[in-house]
């Protein structure tokens, strides 16, 4: 039965984000499209690549089944094998193409497992040089980077363990999440936030080693130098005994013992005036507003504004929710998109509004 299964997930349709830099986008493409067109003929996946202008990243989507997006991945890096060769990609000084998958933020801890330990044996069973997740997710939205470097045969299999980890939820979480939308260096501002969290993780590891063994020093020079004799107490029966039950004594009858009751009036200042302190029911009043922000190209904002602001108030309408577009900013090519309301309106709003600028990707395309 978990065959029938397994072998179910591998044959369903699924969708893989991928994201390069402009440069190397331009690369994949090649001359009038030549690239592309090649692996388009030589793959049984669905290509689509987004389109870049002002050094926006690429994004390049793929359609199909698992087996279907392990041999693209498989021709995908054959191909930058190629052209590293030739020196033409930003990263031909490494001996193996690598490329940055977009998987959601929910997603991340199926792949990395307690402790990150499917990492290390991805690395070790794969033959992979290198496989890292980025430590944040992509500002303005809910995925995060995960790097594989390697051979075409390891990137291929890399691939295939990805989908059948996240299988079937990536699914549905792509259909829900916030997704990524390209903009100017935007990988290349990530890979540097990644590079300096690295440094200062490793800077305060090399730091904390250094506190615990000067720690460790100071301690012994005390013990060394103490004539005290600290260290050769050991608490005898009658402590043990003293610390379960204490004997009663004649003091401790019920007349002659003095208890504090405060009542409400004469309680502490700090106890009555505090909000931290105060049991009403007002503090039970807890808030469900929801508010989401997603990017939209500036070339796709007027489309989702529609005519009079009829198509922006359709799916105001449908969802329930407040959806807000922030003014358009020159030189500036996203435009941010504000929804709020009760979770389940929001929800519905940005489903609405991601579904609303795949319609006009496709018909751009």
């Amino acid at each position: 039965m978990s065959e029938t299964i397994q072998q179910d997930e591998i044959k369903q349709k699924s969708m893989l984000r991928l994201i390069f830099t402009h440069e190397d986008g331009g690369v994949l493409i090649g001359k009038n499209g030549r690239h592309i067109t090649k692996l388009k003929e030589t793959t049984s996946a669905s290509w689509f690549v987004s389109r870049s202008s002002d050094g926006a990243d690429r994004l390049v989507v793929l359609r199909g089944s698992i087996e279907e997006l392990s041999n693209a991945v498989f021709a995908l890096a054959q191909h930058l094998g190629e052209q590293a060769d030739q020196s033409r990609l930003s990263e031909s000084s490494t001996q193996f193409p690598t490329l940055r998958f977009l998987f959601p933020t929910k997603c991340i801890g199926s792949i990395l497992g307690l402790g990150g330990a499917n990492i290390a044996k991805i690395r070790a069973d794969l033959d992979v040089s290198w496989l890292h997740v980025f430590h944040d997710a992509i500002p303005f939205s809910s995925e995060r980077i995960v790097e594989v470097s390697g051979s075409e045969a390891s990137l291929q299999a890399v691939t295939s363990w990805l989908l059948q980890t996240t299988m079937p939820e990536l699914v549905d979480l792509q259909q829900t999440s916030t997704v990524y939308c390209p903009t100017k260096n935007g990988l290349r501002q990530m890979q540097l936030q990644e590079r300096q969290r690295a440094s200062c993780d490793q800077h305060s590891r090399h730091t904390s080693s250094s506190v615990v063994q000067f720690d460790k020093e100071r301690l012994s020079r005390k013990r060394s130098h103490s004539s005290l004799e600290v260290d050769s107490y050991r608490p005898t029966a009658v402590h043990r005994d003293a610390d379960r039950k204490r004997p009663r004594r004649s003091s401790d009858n019920s007349n002659t013992r003095s208890t504090k009751h405060h009542s409400p009036s004469t309680r502490p200042e700090r106890y009555v005036h505090s909000p931290r302190h105060s049991y009403t029911d007002s503090n039970r009043h807890v808030s469900t507003e929801q508010q989401e922000k997603l990017v939209v190209p500036d070339s796709i904002a007027g489309r989702l504004i529609g005519r009079s602001g009829n198509h922006l108030s359709s799916l105001k309408e449908r969802s329930g929710a407040q959806i807000e577009l922030s003014p358009r900013v020159p030189n500036m090519q996203d435009r941010v998109v504000t929804v709020s309301g009760r979770p389940s309106q929001v929800s519905s709003a940005c489903k609405l509004i991601r579904d609303s600028i795949r319609s006009f990707e496709d018909l751009e395309t």
